[in-house]
């Protein structure tokens, strides 16, 4: 292991140049640039007055208290049942407003004012007595980022302070460089989680900040070469030219922001490592983690939710993109930022995008190496108007934020999400490791995939198989599968699904040796929070236990024919339409937006049949007038293979895939 300062492996870095102050989150030039943006440009004074009313917020705000006695207690517990209180501690008790002192910072060095350099100063010299105690997975990644902000704010500050206060700011950061540092070495000795984690990027992160703003270029060196460092998380985080590996794209960014930032700060500093750019083994670059996720996108420019997201829909963050765009201007950075808010640290930054840049094109996509999979009925720039259907198919394996949701399917068309990733969202102070976290949104329950006996799917540590993928003019199909029964013990899985110009079409099979029960699980979103199911139904009784107790309303009706259920999201009605097949139930029930269960709830539907094999096939689309009739219809062939019929619109079209059981 590469743990010893001073004994990181890779390849030796270019001399650093001197130290100078500012150089962190700007340099001197960065800084004169600032103030003639303040005193010649409209959208930079904005910033500068929004940055004063803050200021004289903080100025009044209390400073927290620090509980010297917290860990006395919790640190008898085991460190898994200790989140919320590490949490507390380390983090949303004491962060604010040591978090926000680098916009005071930004202010001061705008301004010149003195009372925001004593804002600063009187912050930060509170929070020199903060203890850095506890041994907790959280501790290094919760006191980088505070810390972090405090350095970056002292940076700015420097040259107002006399040689009394640097001396005890001096002692606190190295104190804080200590802890997190022995934080760092238990992740090194595999105390806690998978390798190539997210937290490993924010430590080195403030262990490399450190050595640029104190002109210690071993920290720097074990920022980016150490072990776990930035070359490592690059080369071996990264996936299909550009997203990250811990099997949540929310969480892509997690890893990736702390990367970035120090990739700014090494050329703020003027440090000759160009760490955007850099190629890396197997061509792997910072520059590409940036602009990979945009390739993921729904129409809506929403981020597909896979895994881990708390209940959050998010779009792609506006600060670290102007961060890339500044060291490598381009179109497709240009147009994500068009409409994104300036934030304050851009006063500094040369390269601001101006102007109009085209949309990228965006077409049908397969990722290998995670194992996802995009169907794009409308592609090329004008995949973005949203009036074609897209599918987001996952095969992937499980990395640490990933859910119980193998063979999971998402589906956008005609402007609005119809088969749509759920999680609830949670009040308690620290998600991850929160109730309904563990006992719902991780569920299979939550997803739009199969279940069988009502059981969870199984984590699973390789991906699923590709069968099929065809990506023609008019017709993008995948076939993903569990042959090896990873997912669900004794059972195979196999998913077919067809976007088209016209709908989304899903035939999703289930075979095995013993008789089950498949639920097909399908979640949309409704204005009023529920299907237009037709009448019949009745109250159902799903259970008290988890994940059942945290769905209400459950009803339920049977039938052997055809069936449907609609929802509407404003002007757009959408339609799921199954094929029927004796003995299925329909089982309806309100999945929660939040753990307070406060309205509109998510509609939610199981149908549910019990056999040794079936073949769910649905057929999904929207629009904003009455929605045509369709029909489908199965058979098996000769050549063992699964035949599906689908007329609409006076249009008839025939899709085979292999046919399981």
């Amino acid at each position: 292991m590469r743990t010893a300062i001073g004994a990181a492996g890779g390849a030796a870095l270019p001399a650093a140049p001197g130290r100078t102050h500012p150089c962190l989150l700007a340099n001197p030039a960065g800084v004169e640039l600032a103030r003639k943006r303040a005193a010649g440009e409209a959208w930079a004074r904005r910033i500068l007055e929004k940055l004063e009313e803050s200021a004289a917020g903080l100025e009044k705000a209390p400073l927290p208290v620090f509980d010297r006695e917290w860990w006395e207690e919790a640190g008898k517990k085991p460190w898994r049942e200790i989140y919320p209180e590490v949490n507390f501690h380390t983090s949303s008790a004491v962060r604010n407003p040591m978090s926000s002192m680098p916009e005071v910072a930004i202010a001061h060095a705008l301004t010149g004012k003195p009372r925001y350099a004593a804002l600063v100063r009187r912050v930060l010299l509170h929070y020199c007595d903060y203890p850095f105690v506890g041994v907790h997975p959280d501790l290094g990644m919760n006191w980088s980022g505070w810390c972090g902000a405090g350095l970056r704010a002292y940076d700015l500050i420097f040259d107002t302070l006399n040689a009394a206060d640097r001396r005890v700011l001096d002692e606190f950061f190295e104190r804080a460089l200590k802890a997190i540092l022995a934080n760092d070495e238990d992740w090194l000795r595999g105390e806690y989680s998978a390798r190539f984690n997210n937290h490993h990027a924010h430590r080195k992160r403030f262990i490399g900040s450190y050595g640029l703003f104190y002109g210690r270029p071993e920290y720097v060196n074990y920022a980016i070469e150490g072990e776990e460092g930035f070359r490592d998380l690059v080369e071996n985080a990264s996936r299909d030219n550009g997203l990250w590996h811990e099997s949540s794209i929310h969480y892509h960014f997690t890893g990736v922001g702390p990367i970035a930032a120090f990739a700014t700060e090494l050329a703020n500093a003027g440090h000759p490592f160009d760490l955007w750019n850099h190629r890396f083994a197997n061509g792997r670059r910072v520059r590409d983690l940036v602009t990979g996720p945009v390739q993921t996108l729904f129409p809506d420019e929403t981020i597909p939710p896979i895994g881990d997201t708390y209940g959050r829909r998010s779009k792609l963050p506006g600060a670290l993109y102007f961060e890339a765009f500044n060291a490598n201007p381009g179109p497709v950075l240009g147009w994500v930022l068009r409409e994104a808010e300036r934030p304050p640290a851009v006063l500094f930054r040369k390269n601001l995008p101006e102007g109009g840049y085209p949309a990228p094109a965006l077409h049908t996509r397969l990722w290998p190496e995670h194992g996802y999979v995009a169907l794009r009925a409308q592609e090329g720039a004008g995949y973005w108007k949203g009036e074609g259907y897209s599918a987001f198919l996952s095969f992937d394996q499980d990395s640490i934020h990933a859910h119980r949701d193998k063979l999971g399917l998402m589906v956008f068309g005609r402007g609005v999400h119809i088969a749509a990733d759920v999680e609830a969202v949670s009040s308690a102070r620290h998600a991850f490791s929160s109730q309904i976290q563990r006992e719902l949104n991780r569920h299979t329950v939550c997803h739009n995939t199969v279940m069988v006996d009502g059981k969870s799917h199984q984590p699973i540590r390789r991906k699923l198989a590709l069968v099929d993928f065809i990506d023609s003019e008019d017709l993008k199909l995948a076939t993903v599968a569990d042959w090896q029964e990873l997912a669900c013990p004794g059972v195979r899985l196999m998913r077919t699904v067809a976007a088209t110009p016209g709908y989304v079409l899903d035939i999703f099979q289930a075979a095995s040796g013993q008789e089950h029960t498949y639920d097909y699980l399908f979640h949309t979103f409704d204005d009023q929070g529920s299907f237009a199911s037709g009448a019949g139904s009745e109250p159902f009784d799903l259970g008290a236990g988890a994940p059942w107790k945290w769905l209400r309303n459950a009803r339920q009706r049977q039938t052997g024919g055809d069936w449907e259920v609609t929802a509407r999201q404003g002007a757009v009605r959408t339609r799921l339409l199954m094929a029927g097949e004796p003995g299925t139930r329909i089982i309806t029930c309100d999945f929660p937006r939040r753990d307070d269960f406060s309205p509109p709830a998510i509609p939610m539907l199981m149908a549910r049949r019990t056999a040794r094999s079936t073949a769910f096939i649905a057929l999904m689309h929207a629009g904003t007038d009455s929605l045509p009739a369709a029909r489908l219809s199965c058979r098996r062939d000769s050549f063992g293979l699964l035949r599906v019929t689908v007329e609409e619109s006076g249009g008839r079209r025939e899709f085979i895939t292999k046919a399981l059981g």
